[in-house]
């Protein structure tokens, strides 16, 4: 007769602290792009989870960072390689994920172009903009997202998408 509302007690704990996680994760992403050590402790806090598409697309995108951080030519193309692999292989395990898939268009769109690496510009930017009001995101990160996109060459089609999405 307990069992049940122990049950949904824990299964709730354990869903506040997956999105505390998530959170905590976002966060550290952003610090990192202006913080090698942030960058360094993001990529090993990534390591010890469960390796699933958030945490690889995260893992990815924050090696992409690090080539930012790297002194060396070398390990920077190595750096960017490694994450843009498994960025890649995030979004092919989680294709409709559309926070992974702004984190390829957000690298994509600031990424050096000598870099190659543009190929899915266009198609993200539709994903993104098509999901970002039937999705079932959280208010912050279609905030992150929607304040990314203004500052991007839009159509005015597709700013009048973002507008009305986030204050």
């Amino acid at each position: 007769m307990w069992a049940k509302p122990v049950l949904i007690f824990i299964s709730t704990l354990f869903f506040l602290s997956t999105e505390t996680s998530k959170q905590s994760i976002r966060t550290m992403y952003a610090k990192s792009v202006n913080s090698k050590q942030v960058a360094q402790n993001l990529l090993e806090m990534l390591e010890t989870q469960e390796q699933s598409a958030f945490v690889i697309g995260y893992a990815g995108a924050t090696k992409m960072i690090m080539a930012k951080h790297a002194f060396n030519p070398i390990s920077k193309l190595n750096y960017f390689n490694a994450g843009k692999k498994l960025l890649n292989k995030a979004i092919a395990k989680d294709n409709n994920n559309v926070e992974l898939v702004f984190l390829r268009y957000a690298t994509q769109v600031s990424a050096p172009s000598i870099l190659g690496y543009n190929s899915h510009i266009e198609t993200d930017k539709k994903l993104i903009l098509k999901s970002l009001s039937s999705e079932n995101l959280d208010e912050q990160l279609i905030k992150t997202i929607t304040s990314f996109m203004k500052r991007q060459q839009l159509t005015p089609e597709e700013k009048q998408q973002l507008v009305g999405l986030a204050k």
